[in-house]
């Protein structure tokens, strides 16, 4: 994750990074932010060119030197960030020219992920922030199995992961295109721990039958009020394990 300010925080890639670059595919989140100043980018303000020749521009060449190809998305969830930041006409606009100045600096060593929240509610504005086919490369987006977070009831894998990619395939967006979870997780209920088990187990059996989805990331971390980390539970953790170990995930890196 990285914003657009000129610190560590909106350079990229990092020396820590470039290591990583060595054996692992990288997907980087650029947020339209500056996190230390508390400043939020408009997208009518990125699609103006305001920022090209501090913030884009520069970016562009440090990723068109990095030896390695690289995942990048911009300005993820948009469907969160309406009205707040624009609307989905103007993150559209902000998107293409993102992606143009690339284009016109020759970087050709990035994939373009077009991450939402995958919120089905969302799904009318969701379709009308899609950039178009000519823009992205992937579409992603980021189910959570939130439960006591957001007082909602307890939901499989297959439950969490499918309404979204179900409503992508049926309303063909991006027909064709690799789907990822750029981010995913599930709350724990203290009460039951099987029940964690049993969700990360579910993973491969439920992504077999999602033949579009091609990556997953996920999300080990926690929030305030929501804590979406694998928890300590034994056998939490070897179901994850045995999930990741699975030859399904586990191709050769192109």
């Amino acid at each position: 994750y990285h914003d657009m300010s000129h610190g560590p925080n909106g350079i990229f890639p990092n020396p820590g990074e470039a290591r990583l670059a060595r054996h692992h595919l990288l997907l980087y989140s650029w947020g339209p932010v500056v996190w230390a100043a508390h400043t939020e980018y408009r997208w009518p303000m990125i699609a103006s060119g305001a920022l090209d020749r501090s913030v884009i521009i520069p970016e562009a060449k440090r990723l068109r030197a990095f030896p390695h190809k690289v995942f990048l998305t911009f300005s993820a969830e948009p469907d969160g960030a309406v009205p707040s930041e624009g609307t989905p006409a103007q993150f559209v606009a902000a998107w293409r020219h993102v992606y143009d100045v690339f284009a016109r600096l020759g970087v050709h060593n990035v994939v373009w992920v077009w991450t939402t929240t995958g919120y089905v509610p969302h799904a009318s504005t969701i379709a009308a922030l899609y950039p178009g086919n000519a823009y992205v490369n992937w579409i992603a987006y980021d189910p959570y199995n939130f439960f006591n977070c957001h007082h909602s009831p307890w939901r499989s894998f297959a439950q969490t992961v499918s309404p979204f990619y179900q409503w992508l395939t049926a309303d063909h967006l991006g027909p064709g295109k690799p789907v990822m979870l750029a981010e995913f997780g599930s709350a724990a209920n203290p009460a039951d721990p099987a029940q964690e088990a049993a969700w990360y187990r579910g993973i491969v059996p439920a992504i077999k039958r999602l033949p579009r989805l091609k990556a997953l990331v996920m999300w080990n971390s926690a929030t305030p009020g929501c804590n979406l980390q694998l928890s300590a539970e034994a056998s939490a953790a070897r179901a994850y394990r045995e999930a990741g170990m699975s030859r399904y995930l586990r191709p050769a890196l192109p």
